[in-house]
């Protein structure tokens, strides 16, 4: 069943909070799906978070099912190594993996019950949140924000956020990178009354893009490495410029109240692989290559330009940046009803 869930969300990707916009548009929703870089400095923050203990008092469980997403770094790098299924192995606990192309998928996975843990971006948590899905931060990664931009074709006439003003602007909606097309028109005094919005999934903005059906597309790597090093593409702004934002761990209230050990193993673990990637960026590469339809070199391209690893508790600044993105969807009516991120936040003991 739940291998059938994932596979119906691969082909569906945006099923979830699509079917949200959908139901609530009467309340002028207009409403999807992403991933980079911070100061190399803050990767000792993940020291922040606790160490589990060898042995744990929580109720056993005998399956943990864990959410990934195509081509980030993340939890897949995790999943490659297969640290975790050796930390569990002692225990008699399986490691089920279940690939999403997206965070809004995986949020309604939780809701189902039928993922424990994964990591998306910024905007599925929000949506999830305000829907009353009991989803919880439990962990955080650097700043993603440089590896989003906002590009054109090379030969645009485009030049800057202002021309985009009666174009068309691919946006996908429930994602980081529908927010990053949010600030991004922000930034020019533009609203999307200023232009035409043309609401896809990730994969259709991606082939709108190519075949000119759209003038410009928000994006985040792999993809953008891949245009950036083909030459092919100009970038008009960069989300690192406009749109400080973060990708996040999360796991289901249940999961977290039920098993604090085990989340904190998880998360200890991936810290562990995100240490051994830094210094082995070839590897990481060709692992995440295997993966995807991305070269190898794309993908190191990437991990050189823009990393954002880390794994770090859940700071006060980072629920300020969240709150400042649920505060601006639900002033654009884009989500029912307002929400505060300090209520699903994990305080680990």
């Amino acid at each position: 069943m739940l291998r059938r869930l994932a596979q119906f969300w691969h082909r569906k990707s945006i099923g979830y909070y699509l079917g949200i916009a959908i139901a609530t548009f009467s309340l002028t929703w207009i409403l999807s799906l992403a991933g980079c870089s911070g100061p190399a400095g803050n990767q000792t923050q993940s020291n922040n978070l606790p160490t589990a203990p060898p042995n744990t008092n929580s109720p056993q469980v005998s399956v943990i099912n864990i959410g990934h997403q195509l081509g980030t770094p993340g939890l897949n790098l995790l999943k490659a190594r297969g640290l975790l299924e050796k930390r569990l192995q002692s225990q008699g606990i399986q490691v089920k993996w279940f690939e999403f192309r997206g965070g809004p998928p995986m949020m309604e996975a939780m809701a189902a019950g039928s993922v424990d843990i994964g990591n998306v971006g910024n905007l599925p948590p929000i949506f999830a949140q305000a829907a009353g899905n009991p989803i919880v931060y439990v962990a955080a990664t650097d700043s993603n924000a440089g590896a989003q931009a906002v590009i054109v074709p090379k030969n645009s006439p485009i030049q800057s956020v202002a021309d985009l003003k009666g174009k068309k602007l691919a946006i996908q909606k429930g994602t980081a990178l529908q927010y990053l097309a949010l600030k991004v028109l922000e930034s020019a005094k533009l609203t999307l009354n200023d232009i035409q919005p043309v609401y896809l999934t990730l994969p259709d903005s991606i082939t709108a893009f190519e075949g000119g059906a759209v003038d410009a597309l928000p994006i985040s790597d792999p993809y953008l490495a891949k245009k950036e090093l083909a030459n092919e593409v100009r970038v008009i702004v960069r989300g690192s410029d406009v749109a400080p934002q973060r990708a996040y761990y999360i796991a289901t209230r249940n999961f977290v109240e039920k098993q604090p050990d085990l989340l904190k193993v998880i998360l200890e673990e991936q810290r562990n692989v995100e240490e051994w990637a830094k210094a082995n960026p070839g590897e990481v590469a060709q692992l995440l290559a295997q993966q995807t339809k991305y070269e190898p070199k794309v993908l190191e391209y990437s991990l050189e330009k823009r990393p954002y690893f880390g794994v770090f508790e859940i700071k006060d600044e980072y629920v300020t940046e969240q709150q400042q993105v649920a505060d601006l969807f639900y002033q654009q009516k884009l989500i029912p009803k307002p929400i505060q991120v300090k209520e699903a936040i994990w305080k680990p003991s």
